[in-house]
């Protein structure tokens, strides 16, 4: 039996997993401090998921984030970019995920919106000093 007192123990996260949560939480703290609110992370719908949805401050942009991340060898480099590893699936099922954030928080064609992808790099298993690249609007509400 649970009580509420009691803590649900997660799962154990697999190496990757660990990889990728680390990943998310370097990505807010970049995007943070370049101005942006996080409003959520890791919404989840039938259609897609969004690692993180912010407010761009300065402009008012909504700003829907597809976070990459890599634990990378000493000095080796990524197979692929980040930009890369979104595939036009992928990016359809964020923008059917956004689509879907906006209806439900009532938020019409009129606001702005942008795509991001965030590649992070971790150097083996130093999770402090990420290497992370920006691409904001990599995509559009197309998918292009």
């Amino acid at each position: 039996m649970f009580w509420p007192w009691q803590r649900k123990k997660d799962k154990a996260l697999t190496p990757a997993q660990e990889t990728g949560r680390a990943g998310e939480r370097a990505a807010e703290r970049y995007l943070r401090k370049r101005g942006c609110r996080t409003l959520a992370r890791n919404v989840s719908y039938r259609q897609g998921e969004v690692d993180l949805v912010a407010l761009e401050k300065k402009t008012g942009t909504l700003v829907f984030v597809e976070v990459r991340s890599r634990a990378l060898g000493e000095g080796e480099e990524p197979f692929a970019a980040p930009e890369q590893t979104v595939t036009l699936a992928k990016r359809r099922r964020i923008i059917s995920a956004a689509r879907t954030f906006l209806a439900q928080h009532g938020l019409g064609h009129e606001t702005p919106v942008r795509f991001d992808i965030v590649g992070v790099y971790f150097d083996g298993d130093d999770r402090k000093r990420p290497r992370i690249k920006h691409f904001p609007g990599a995509f559009d509400a197309t998918g292009r």
